[in-house]
């Protein structure tokens, strides 16, 4: 039996930081009506007009739709057993609003998929954005962290195993590196010498893994600025027996304990930080008050002092709750990897 997978980013961002959002959904909906692929793992679904499109494009032309968290969603020719969503623990920096990757609560939604060769399972993912240079990226030991929480799900997986979606990493990357040590998952477009870009970087981000599957093509099918700021990957595989994966490479596991730690030390760090904000900006915003009444400029510097303590409020909430949730991420993500590898 042969099994065609598609994935995309749809890139249906809100607030209009998505051109031509409504007009891309139609076109990707006719899309998924096509032969191109049974099953389609889509991402940055994230608007309710982008959802209700795809979802009734999906249903009228017979397929079953699932919606995940972190603007996950799959339409599938084949039925769909079962469908779950998991956040991962490491959703980013609290602070870093503007990124929308913490907001998103990005996660991997995984389905088990009656096929007549058998049950396949497939995960369905959104890893989180690389926005800076490698030497200077605040959220590489997030991405490893989401890796290595995706890789102890997936190693009880018996099935054939199909991973999907955007995973914002490069094959140079220690990130993918890892990800395909620890979880025996083999890369369509390497395994076939396939590789071309998807992302607007142009850059190769987007991937078909599998484990047992084995594929016999695998494509980009619509140019970046067509359906989205990505190009869509699809594979055709052949349906194999799952298989474990291999014992861990002490070498990936090694990698990713610093990777992980790295982004532990960070995180101390911008709680020391914000600690000490706190204090400072508490105690200047106290002294002016106990000083407004001595002169107008004392006054003036007073009422400048005081704005401050909103900022300090929050720099304590963000350092007593976000911060620290973040730093006992770390260490549950760390007690995940195989211990003596």
């Amino acid at each position: 039996m042969t099994l065609r997978v598609a994935t995309l980013n749809v890139w249906a961002l809100p607030l209009g930081l998505a051109p031509e959002r409504e007009s891309r959904m139609q076109a990707i909906g006719r899309r998924l009506a096509g032969d191109e692929a049974q099953v389609w793992a889509l991402q940055e679904v994230w608007t309710d007009d982008a959802r209700r499109i795809l979802s009734q494009a999906a249903a009228a032309a017979g397929m079953q739709v699932a919606h995940g968290g972190g603007g996950l969603m799959v339409a599938s020719q084949l039925p769909i057993e079962s469908a779950a969503f998991r956040s991962y623990a490491l959703a980013g920096i609290a602070t870093h609003v503007h990124r929308g990757d913490y907001l998103g609560g990005k996660g991997f939604q995984t389905l088990r998929l009656r096929a007549p060769a058998g049950p396949v399972v497939l995960v369905n993912t959104h890893l989180h954005a690389q926005y800076h240079p490698d030497d200077r990226d605040p959220f590489l030991g997030h991405r490893t962290g989401q890796v290595v929480e995706l890789a102890a799900f997936l190693a009880g997986v018996p099935e054939p195993l199909v991973a999907a979606g955007d995973f914002n990493l490069r094959e140079d990357q220690d990130g993918y590196r890892i990800l395909t040590a620890l979880t025996g998952l083999e890369d369509a477009a390497v395994e076939l010498d396939r590789r071309e870009p998807t992302s607007s970087s142009g850059t190769r981000i987007d991937f078909v893994l599998t484990r047992g599957p084995r594929p016999r093509r695998v494509g980009v099918f619509a140019e970046r600025g067509l359906l989205s700021d990505h190009a869509g990957v699809v594979a055709e595989l052949e349906i194999a027996p799952g298989k474990p994966p291999s014992r861990p490479d002490p070498v990936a596991v090694a990698k990713a304990r610093a990777l992980l730690a790295a982004g532990r030390a960070d995180a101390l760090r911008r709680r020391r930080l914000e600690r000490a904000g706190v204090i400072t900006a508490t105690a200047a915003g106290a002294g002016a008050l106990a000083l407004r009444h001595v002169s107008r400029r004392r006054f003036l510097l007073g009422a400048t002092a005081t704005l401050a303590l909103p900022g300090a409020l929050l720099s304590a909430v963000s350092a007593e709750r976000w911060v620290s949730g973040e730093i006992e991420a770390f260490d549950r993500v760390a007690a995940l990897l195989p211990a003596g590898a």
